[in-house]
């Protein structure tokens, strides 16, 4: 039940039996005892042809409710940045969607959106139904109920396999949703198909006959293998990121260490001024100490040996210097030689996936015009 094409064939095909099952589920979700909805239209029913087509795609059930509620219905597996961000903006669609051209803004339909994820997303939270609106900050009162965003965690449901007799009508339906289909727990699923409510029944019977339907079944495991495949290719552009990460640090380090060497340069020319500061007052002192000239003469060679040592000290270093800045220059034209050649791997391999130019400039945030001459090359 985890894999969002059975979900939708489950729960988003246009027949009234799909339609009582999603409606009883809504109604749990949302604890809607005191004002049930009763009716939905689909929004984007069920199509085999259009999920085909569109294995890109977030695969959600959309539909509005007698009581004129637009609700968005959507089952994540695996974890991703820009999760949250992206519910936001699917939400903000859905409020656009709820006034027509021309109607008073005293007209908008409430909206609804609910995620059901098969990770952990809010971890300073034990609680697994976790809803949110919009409030005021500081003393939390509401603005308006014409926004709602559930999440459904599944692995909070029952993380420590309470008896399926102390779970609640909507913890047995998240259980079985998260385990329907699980060899491995078949005695659990049993127990929990035994004592759950009408939810879980009417699940059970629509879950039998989208499995039981071979094309269905194949588009599942289809849909499968390239959210497997996506994660994999994600893992591998995090972990070369992270390489070009380390190796942009480790040029970092090596240009503060040549910076502090200039400094230290520096100094040492400072240095040398001072003694050549120093050597001019003695050769002014020359003059008055006439008696001395010989011993003074030799000290002054001595300096200027240690003076020519110096210079040649700080030739040999002002060298060191150029050869370290030359591999610096090196290194900087190899990594970005490097990450250009990620980048067209990244993007060829993501046209080659059936992916618009568009679709890939936005989702590896690159000029739509560096994609397309990667694409040249």
């Amino acid at each position: 039940m985890k894999n969002d094409v059975i979900f939708k064939a489950v729960y988003g095909r246009e027949n009234e039996e799909c339609k009582q099952a999603l409606i009883a589920v809504l109604n749990l979700i949302l604890d809607r005892k005191e004002d049930p909805i009763r009716k939905i239209d689909y929004k984007n029913s069920f199509n085999l042809r259009k999920i085909a087509s569109q294995k890109e795609s977030v695969l959600d059930i959309k539909g509005e409710t007698m009581q004129g509620e637009l609700l968005d219905l959507e089952i994540q597996l695996l974890y991703d940045e820009d999760f949250i961000p992206r519910n936001i903006y699917y939400h903000g669609g859905m409020i656009t969607e709820a006034l027509e051209s021309g109607q008073k803004y005293g007209m908008m339909k409430k909206t609804i959106s609910i995620f059901i994820v098969d990770f952990s997303l809010f971890e300073w939270t034990r609680r697994y139904h976790c809803q949110f609106g919009i409030e005021e900050i500081q003393e939390h009162f509401s603005l308006t109920d014409l926004m709602e965003m559930h999440y459904l965690e599944l692995p909070k449901v029952n993380p420590d396999r309470r008896p399926v007799s102390q779970l609640t009508e909507l913890e047995r339906y998240l259980e079985y949703l998260r385990y329907a289909g699980d060899p491995q727990q078949a005695a659990y699923l049993s127990e929990l198909k035994a004592q759950g409510g009408k939810e879980i029944q009417m699940t059970e019977r629509l879950l039998k006959k989208a499995t039981a339907d071979e094309i269905i079944r194949e588009e599942a495991l289809a849909r499968d293998k390239f959210l497997l495949q996506q994660a994999c290719r994600e893992r591998q552009w995090a972990r070369r990121e992270k390489e070009c990460i380390e190796k942009e640090t480790q040029l970092a380090g090596k240009e503060t260490q040549l910076a502090g060497k200039e400094t230290q340069l520096a100094g040492k020319e400072n240095q040398l001024t001072d003694k050549e500061t120093q050597l001019a007052g003695k050769e002014n002192q020359l003059t008055d100490k006439e008696t001395q000239l010989t011993e003074k003469e030799n000290q002054l060679a001595g300096k200027e040996m240690e003076l020519t040592d110096k210079e040649t000290q700080l030739v040999d270093k002002e060298s060191q210097l150029a050869d370290k800045e030359t591999q610096l220059a090196n290194r900087e034209r190899q990594l970005s030689e490097a990450k250009e050649k990620v980048e067209r791997d990244l993007v060829r391999k993501m046209r080659a996936s059936g992916m618009s130019k568009e679709q890939i400039a936005e989702m590896i945030k690159l000029d739509q015009a560096v994609v397309e001459g990667y694409l040249r090359d």
